[in-house]
């Protein structure tokens, strides 16, 4: 090792699996090489002091739509990961709906390719399997898909976005769970049962009911709730590792719980952080801005499902970032059901989390578990991901717990700041100052400083 090496980052709270350390951790070629007492810390070209604040590993996003290629006009790649920058996150992971929608080897690398020159942060991308693609999941593992996502779902209307990614088939959900097993990825599915959305849906349209506060009534918990105990038994019967995605209610995740109890294992759970934090209330204030999929639900499901945070039935959190424009999701306020769904989320995540840190409904331990740790380990990133250890990434993120801001989407490095409502106004206690990727920061006292192109792929291979 050089007398000098390209970045050291010291500091009295050093995540370590054992607890906060006084720590000097030094990097050079992308990859942390020592992990000394601070008497001992290393020189470096670059060096960080954070004093008492917690220095953290760099926080993955597993749920995100960059929206390109397709739909920049939402979202593109340098705009959402100067966000994640922003936010604390130094790796996303991206969801395959976009046009042309990654369901085979020739569209997974179109977006590889254009996220390699636009990402400023890390990145890994998921395969897409459904009706039609299940032979072209072998070639998307073969290009470095993460894991594998299914929509339980149907979009007859947007089948340019979802082709061959989605089923309501459950010969075809069989036989998706089968591949992924026998390919060794996770098979990530969105869980609600369209025929029941559609059976209460199509009740509040019949009954004139279009207000923003029908879309919840319109997905009700149990569509989740059968959709995840479906899932669940498909996947013990063919072996695969099952993610759910972005459960919403405490009562699916109290199904995964009672799974468990039973001795069924292969099953982990992500929520995000608009489920922790806001309730169904947020459609009055703010109407189509909180419209996601599934919706925002009762305070009741809320506590339940911060029950499940403290018992370890959760295992990672997501934002499902998802931007719109401004002009589709105007037209929820007469319609919600025209409207489409999705809110911005990747730079907000960890300032939501940390206030409730701050608020003791969890330790900071507990949320490096849930948004960097566990993450990796469910998409076989670990330890090159989620890790502060020698030969791992030089990934991290320091974070004041004192400062305090008000959520304004203006200040947001979302394409279009007026579709991000879903926070605004909210109170955090607690934010990202530095984001560090690869020994090299690319944002620091809130000021992204990060380069399009800069950021890197990410699969299970590399």
């Amino acid at each position: 090792m050089p007398q000098t090496i390209d970045f050291v980052i010291k500091g009295r709270r050093v995540y370590t699996p054992d607890g906060f350390m006084p720590l000097a951790v030094g990097a050079q070629d992308e990859k942390i090489v020592t992990i000394t007492g601070l008497e001992n810390a290393p020189r470096g070209r670059e060096e960080y002091d954070a004093g008492d604040n917690p220095v953290l590993p760099g926080i993955i996003d597993p749920h995100t739509h960059m929206r390109e290629p397709g739909y920049t006009r939402r979202e593109d790649w340098t705009n959402g990961t100067r966000a994640a920058a922003a936010g604390g996150v130094t790796c996303v992971l991206e969801q395959p709906n976009s046009v042309p929608p990654v369901n085979c080897a020739e569209n997974f690398r179109l977006k590889r390719e254009i996220a390699s020159a636009k990402a400023v942060v890390d990145f890994g991308l998921l395969g897409g399997a459904g009706e039609g693609t299940i032979h072209q999941m072998a070639e998307q593992a073969a290009e470095g898909a993460v894991a594998f996502k299914t929509y339980l779902w149907s979009y007859p209307d947007r089948s340019d976005e979802f082709d061959g990614i989605h089923t309501i088939d459950d010969g075809v959900l069989y036989q998706i769970f089968e591949q992924a097993a026998d390919l060794g990825l996770p098979s990530c599915v969105h869980a609600e049962n369209y025929r029941l959305v559609r059976t209460f849906s199509n009740r509040m349209l019949q009954e004139g009911r279009r207000a923003p506060i029908d879309h919840q009534k319109g997905r009700p918990v149990v569509a989740e709730v059968e959709a995840a105990w479906r899932a669940m038994i498909i996947a013990r019967e063919t072996g695969v590792q099952l993610n759910l995605l972005h459960i919403s209610s405490g009562s699916a995740a109290t199904a995964v719980k009672a799974w468990r109890g039973m001795g069924g294992q292969g099953v982990t759970v992500e929520t995000c952080p608009t489920y922790l934090t806001l309730t169904e209330e947020r459609l009055n204030e703010i109407g189509p801005y909180a419209k996601i999929n599934p919706p925002l639900r009762s305070a009741e499901e809320q506590e339940i499902l911060w029950d499940r945070i403290a018992d370890g039935t959760i295992d990672t959190i997501g934002t499902d970032h998802a931007p719109h424009e401004f002009e589709a999701k105007e037209k929820g306020w007469r319609d919600i059901f025209a409207a489409p769904a999705g809110a911005p989320g990747v730079e907000t995540s960890l300032r939501v989390m940390l206030t409730h840190v701050n608020a003791g409904r969890l330790s900071l331990e507990r949320l490096v578990e849930l948004m960097s740790v566990n993450v990796a380990r469910v998409y076989g990133l670990y330890p090159r991901k989620g890790a502060i250890a020698v030969g791992s990434d030089a990934d991290f993120v320091v974070v004041d717990l004192e400062r305090r801001e008000r959520i304004d989407p203006k200040r947001l490095h979302v394409k279009d700041p007026r579709v991000a409502r879903i926070f605004e106004g909210f109170e955090a206690v607690g934010a990202p100052i530095l984001t560090v990727v690869r020994g090299k920061p690319v944002m620091r006292d809130g000021e992204v400083i990060g380069e399009p192109g800069y950021g890197g792929f990410i699969s299970r291979q590399n």
